[in-house]
């Protein structure tokens, strides 16, 4: 397929550069929240009021470095240069830390698909695909896009050998064989005489798919990319191009794309990228520039871009592999970016938009144009995707009763070919013999929330449809302990679930006869804790605008909604979004994101709730390039401290880079946001997970290293209430990614879970203080082996640590639980 990239009157698909730049700057999976303290039987002393703002920039601010951890020989670790310098670690848990070392308490997991009930029979199955390319060759079709599966985004590609009438699953694996990891999104596809190529993007980077048929996808190792394809570049187009393929898209240096300039990559196979820079087109001086459509006749290469000032549609066109570029224009003006590309063998074809119509061009070599035909119906509002085959163009024009679809072999003759219901989001289109195939997404008329249309050649529906997913179709998010029972939450069939247990070993769901854990879209539990007033679980609700799922109980078996309260409406199209909870001696806090900025909500009693309030003005309140999220939060004698983070475009001479944060509240109401130091060795990085015991807290996250490809488990920790802060050393195998998947406190001390390598392993970190860690790698079904593997929430439960997270591959995902003995002759404890 070659193609340009569509438009509508509110932009680009993928969104304002901010929402484009915080989709990619955070994790693709769902957000996973560590076990909140329950409430402390007394109450807590008062505080000195807090300043508006601080911000550290010491990184030895608060305690002392700890001292060096005693030596072993069965694997070495390095710090990764995070918070100090490299040190070797052994695997061994000494005297007064977290778990027992004794041989006998071996760590059990299992795959707990079936310990874990799901929903009754003839409930929804919960899936939410994301189609967002679709190309063909001959009678061959392929979709590109994921599946928003329980345990994290998987890649999914999808092939049809007879013109889109039925597909099947392909095969997607790493060059070594393995599943790929969760998280990463494929966007933009392609096919030529040489094969296929798909890109997709990543935290940190950019992604690249290749085929030689469209049934078997290989993911390229990240080198591939990451030589081309820079952490702040976005692809927009890719084509076959004649003699392999082409891709252009923008770069940033600040990160917030104020600064946009242009970027062609250039391939022989689709593994190999050559970039080349934008001053080889030689853009106007001034303003940003963004190349959006690339397409290709006789040999010759066409590239356009969208500047932010006149003229706002530029073109080039070069003859010799994209070595040189000579700039050309197309008949008609612009009043604003509204031209776009599409090439057939023959013919390249440029279609502007003008007002309640469209005008298409023709040119036999990109040099010479003709104007071919006005595309006019009733109730246009624009076009929104342009794209060709070698046989055949088709373009999906909104308008007012819905997208209606056409087709022309030569630009100036073009046929009705279908139409989708109204509200439906085209992402691409393709032809393929007589059909037309359209995918993007369809909230409102999907039960997946994805779009997959097939229209024959009279315009008439050829039924079809994505193959069911693979899994159990349950996850488990959360734990929580209080008076003998343990409550986990999480979804199932896609309904938030809730289950019980006495002791974290045998597992009953909870009956939901009101259906207080049902509704439209998918719904899901994230977070839970206990209180003095009773049980809070929050999650997403899969409303759009979002909107927190709020759920209380008093005794952990009959839940309501709370989200009905007008705390939790959204103002305008803000989404709100609920991350961690916890219950303190004030109340229950729950904190998110509102927009741009931080949210956060407090109620004395889970019958009354109020948003919370800034310290300082900026403290909560965000904008597009200086956003605020929190992730987690804890509570103790010394109130509320959350855990995120925040864009700062002043870092490192204006580059746009995220940074841990930490907000501290002494009532859960009035919120003081603190900057903590970013760590030696890395470019950036936030929090995602945060827990207490007294006065010790300890706050991890994920940063990004190297050239912006690699990860990396960070930290701190205070020892005094969140006042101060200092960082830890979080090793892993040198060498090795890593990232952070939980936080908590038990005890005998504090756990920290997060994963190594890609695809992910289980590695667990523990502390007896807070201050000096060890590392383990647990082995066995549901800890290492294929696919991602992850431990996202810890209780203890009669005398055992007791982990819930899952297993994710290719093929599925599956709960896990894992428990460990708790050493009974420890006598440290923080």
């Amino acid at each position: 397929m070659t193609g340009g990239g569509w438009r509508s009157e509110t932009g680009d698909r993928d969104g304002s550069p901010e929402q484009v730049n915080e989709r990619l700057s955070q994790p693709s999976l769902p957000p996973e929240e560590r076990l909140s303290q329950p409430s402390l039987p007394f109450s807590r002393p008062s505080l000195p009021s807090l300043p508006p703002t601080t911000e550290l920039t010491d990184s030895d601010v608060g305690y002392s470095p700890t001292d060096p951890m005693p030596a072993g020989r069965k694997k070495r670790f390095r710090s990764l240069l995070i918070g100090g310098a490299s040190v070797t670690f052994a695997i061994v848990v000494a005297s007064g830390v977290l778990v027992a070392s004794r041989q006998s308490d071996e760590p059990v997991a299992e795959l707990a698909g079936n310990l874990f009930a799901a929903g009754p029979a003839g409930s929804a199955d919960g899936r939410q695909l994301e189609l967002n390319g679709v190309a063909a060759m001959g009678a061959t079709v392929v979709i590109a896009g994921g599946e928003d599966a329980d345990s994290g985004y998987r890649t999914e590609f999808f092939l049809s050998k007879d013109a889109g009438r039925t597909f099947a699953r392909a095969q997607v694996r790493t060059p070594k064989g393995e599943p790929p990891v969760a998280g990463e999104i494929p966007r933009r596809l392609a096919a030529g005489p040489a094969g296929w190529v798909a890109l997709g993007d990543r935290v940190g980077g950019s992604v690249v798919w290749t085929s030689p048929d469209g049934a078997a996808w290989t993911r390229q190792p990240d080198a591939t990319a990451s030589l081309a394809f820079g952490p702040r570049d976005r692809v927009a187009d890719v084509a076959w191009t004649g003699n392999g393929f082409t891709a252009v898209g923008q770069t940033s240096a600040k990160g917030d794309f104020t600064d946009a300039s242009p970027v062609v990559w250039l391939s022989r196979d689709g593994r190999s990228w050559e970039r080349r820079a934008g001053w080889r087109l030689h853009p106007p001086t001034g303003g940003t520039l963004a190349l959006t459509d690339v397409a290709s006749v006789k040999n010759a290469i066409v590239v356009r871009g969208e500047s932010s000032i006149k003229p706002y549609d530029i073109t080039w066109r070069s003859t010799d592999a994209g070595n040189t570029w000579q700039a050309f224009a197309v008949p008609g003006k612009s009043r604003k970016p509204e031209l776009t590309f599409a090439a057939t063998a023959t013919t390249m074809l440029a279609v502007r938009q003008e007002g309640s119509r469209a005008t298409t061009y023709t040119s036999p070599d990109g040099v010479h144009w003709t104007t071919a035909a006005k595309i006019e119906m009733p109730g246009f509002r624009s076009l929104l995707r342009l794209t060709a085959t070698s046989q055949t163009a088709v373009a999906a024009v909104e308008t007012d009763s819905g997208v209606r679809l056409i087709r022309s072999t030569d630009g100036r003759s073009w046929q009705p070919a279908g139409t989708t219901a109204d509200g439906v989001e085209v992402r691409d289109a393709t032809a393929v013999a007589d059909n037309t195939v359209v995918v993007g997404a369809d909230a409102a008329h999907s039960g997946t929330g994805a779009l997959l249309a097939v229209r024959d050649k009279a315009g008439k529906d050829v039924p079809t449809g994505i193959p069911n997913t693979s899994g159990s179709g349950k996850v488990v998010d959360a734990l929580g302990t209080a008076d003998g029972r343990v409550v986990a939450v999480g979804g199932a069939n896609g309904d938030a679930a809730v289950w019980t247990s006495a002791d974290g070993d045998t597992w009953r769901r909870v009956q939901d006869k009101e259906k207080t854990l049902a509704g439209q879209g998918r719904q899901r539990l994230t977070g839970v804790t206990p209180g003095f007033a009773g049980w809070l679980a929050v999650g997403s609700s899969g409303r759009t605008p979002s909107r927190p799922l709020v759920v209380t109980s008093a005794d952990g078996e009959s839940w309501r909604r709370a989200d009905g309260a007008a705390a939790f409406q959204p103002g305008g199209t803000n989404p709100l979004i609920a991350r961690g909870v916890t219950a303190g001696p004030d109340g229950y806090v729950i904190v998110g994101e509102d927009g741009f900025g931080a949210g956060t909500w407090w109620s004395p009693d889970l019958k009354t709730w109020e948003r919370g309030m800034p310290a300082g003005e900026d403290n909560l309140v965000g904008t597009p390039t200086t956003r605020r999220w929190m992730n987690s939060v804890t509570s103790g004698l010394f109130g509320f401290v959350a855990a995120g983070g925040v864009t700062d475009p002043n870092a490192y001479g204006g580059v746009f880079i995220r940074r841990p944060t930490v907000w501290i509240s002494p009532d859960g109401r009035k919120w003081s946001l603190t900057r903590l130091p970013i760590p030696a060795g890395v470019n950036e990085g936030w929090l995602s997970h945060i827990a207490s015991h007294d006065d010790i807290l300890v706050t991890a996250g994920t940063a990004v290293t190297g050239n912006g490809t690699g990860t990396a488990a960070f930290g701190y920790a205070s020892v005094d209430g969140g006042r101060s802060w200092q960082s830890i050393s979080l090793p892993v195998v040198a060498g090795e990614q890593s990232s952070v998947t939980a936080v908590a406190a038990t005890p005998r001390g504090f756990i920290v879970a997060g994963t190594v390598g890609r695809p992910g392993d289980v590695v667990i970190w523990t502390s007896a203080d807070g201050r000096s860690w060890q590392p383990e790698q647990p082995r066995g079904n549901g800890m290492s082996g294929p696919g991602d593997q992850r431990l996202t929430a810890f209780t203890a439960v009669d005398g055992e640590l007791v982990g819930v997270g899952s297993t994710a591959t290719g093929q599925g995902d599956e709960p896990t639980v894992w428990r460990r003995s708790l050493s009974s002759d420890e006598t440290g404890t923080p």
